[in-house]
């Protein structure tokens, strides 16, 4: 149940959250030379709303997975050690990054920030930004140890084809959604 969980929130996190971000951009992009504003308005309505939601059950799904962890730990010294894990010199490892993501999204119900293109832009390029990679350069700097063959970077090819498919995966969520609301609305 936990890797079902684990997998969900991923899946929101990777796909849905880091689409966003591009689809911001993307969706500027063709604002400002489009001629069908109200078309995009509209879709883009859905996609703020899609996230929005998605961002509510990304924090739930993370509590849950937290709690569920908790409580399937059968031995008391795994147990201290989460709980270790969590209030630690590292809390900040567990706790930030979800919060962070949570909050962020949530600033969304904001109909100023919703529509500034400078806020989305920064939102995206926040989005991108991953606390784990961050957080495995910090504790192995206070280790005083770098790994030799370090796997964080990748190449920019790797890179822009990943982004290219989590803006498309995220485009075609949404448009189902949006499209298949707008036929509910016409037939009723």
């Amino acid at each position: 149940m936990i890797e079902i969980i684990r997998s969900l929130n991923e899946l929101i996190r990777v796909d849905i959250i880091i689409g966003f971000g591009f689809y911001s951009i993307v969706f500027f992009i063709f604002w400002i030379f489009s001629d069908k504003k109200e078309l995009l308005n509209s879709f883009d309505n859905t996609a703020v709303r899609f996230t929005i939601f998605s961002g509510i059950v990304y924090g739930v799904l993370w509590l849950t997975r937290m709690i569920l962890s908790y409580y399937q730990i059968d031995n008391e010294m795994d147990k201290i050690a989460f709980c270790q894990r969590l209030t630690g010199p590292y809390w900040f490892g567990y706790w930030l990054q979800p919060i962070f993501w949570f909050l962020l999204i949530q600033l969304l119900w904001i109909k100023i920030l919703k529509k500034s293109l400078i806020f989305r832009i920064i939102l995206s390029t926040l989005f991108l930004m991953s606390f784990e990679r961050i957080i495995i350069i910090i504790t192995s700097i206070h280790s005083d140890y770098l790994p030799s063959s370090n796997s964080l970077f990748l190449s920019f090819g790797e890179i822009l084809f990943g982004l290219t498919i989590k803006t498309i995966v995220f485009i075609l969520i949404v448009s189902v959604i949006h499209f298949g609301i707008n036929k509910i609305k016409k037939s009723y």
